[in-house]
C-alpha cells in the first residue's frame, strides 16, 4: 500500500526481513531478484534462502509450488514490481491456500534494481487485491506493524499476504553468484541432507 505522499510512513526492509528470520528461523525463504535478495543476504545468508536472480514475476509462484510440496513454513519475499508482473498468481495462491505459505510484498514504489523507475504501485492496494481473490491479507508501514502482521499471517490457518510499505534501499550485500551452488544448498537444506 504505497503512497506518493512524502509524510507516509515506510518501514525499513532489513529490519522487517530480520523479523521474518526471528519469527520463523527454520522457514524456507524465496526472495525476489534484486533488492529482496540483496537485503536477505545482508541480514543472513543461509542454506534455506532461495535467491531468484533474474526471474522477475515468478517469486510468488515458486514459493507456492514449494509450499505445496513442503510440510514446513515457506515465506516469499517479493517486491511490488515483481508482484505487479504476476498479480494473477495471488488468485492461484488463494485457490490452493496452503497453510504454510506467507507472501510478503515489500512495496518501495519503484523498480529499485534497474534504476529506481516508478513501479506504479501507488495505484494498487496489494492487500485489497489479495482479499478480493480470497487471500487473507495484512498491511504494514512500520517495523512493529510488520512484525505483528507477519506473525498473524504465519498463525493464520491458510495462505496469507503481508503488504509492507518500505523505504527504497540499495544495499551493498549480494547473495552468492554461484547459482548452481545456491540451488544445491537450498535443495539439500530442504531435503535435510
Amino acid at each position: 500500500m504505497s503512497s506518493d505522499r512524502p509524510d507516509s510512513p515506510r518501514a525499513d526492509q532489513a529490519t522487517c526481513t530480520a523479523a521474518v528470520l526471528d519469527s520463523t528461523p527454520d522457514a524456507a525463504l524465496v526472495s525476489n531478484l534484486g533488492v529482496a535478495s540483496y537485503v536477505l543476504a545482508g541480514v543472513e545468508d543461509r542454506a534455506r534462502n532461495c535467491y531468484l536472480w533474474g526471474s522477475m514475476g515468478v517469486t510468488t509462484p515458486v514459493g507456492l509450488g514449494l509450499a505445496l510440496q513442503a510440510d514446513e513454513q515457506v515465506t516469499v519475499l517479493d517486491g511490488d514490481g515483481s508482484t505487479l508482473l504476476s498479480l494473477g498468481a495471488l488468485a492461484t495462491v488463494a485457490r490452493h491456500d496452503p497453510s504454510n505459505l506467507v507472501v510478503v510484498v515489500f512495496d518501495n514504489g519503484e523498480f529499485a534494481t534497474t534504476g529506481g523507475q516508478p513501479s506504479g504501485s501507488e495505484l494498487v492496494d496489494f492487500a485489497a487485491v489479495a482479499e478480493a481473490v480470497g487471500l487473507r491479507s495484512y498491511g504494514a508501514a512500520t517495523e512493529e506493524g510488520f512484525r505483528e502482521a507477519y506473525d498473524a499471517a504465519v498463525e493464520y490457518d491458510g495462505a496469507a499476504l503481508v503488504a509492507c510499505s518500505v523505504e527504497p534501499v540499495d544495499p551493498e550485500s549480494r547473495p552468492p553468484l554461484d547459482f548452481p551452488h545456491v540451488a544445491r544448498r537450498f535443495r539439500d537444506a530442504m531435503e535435510g541432507t
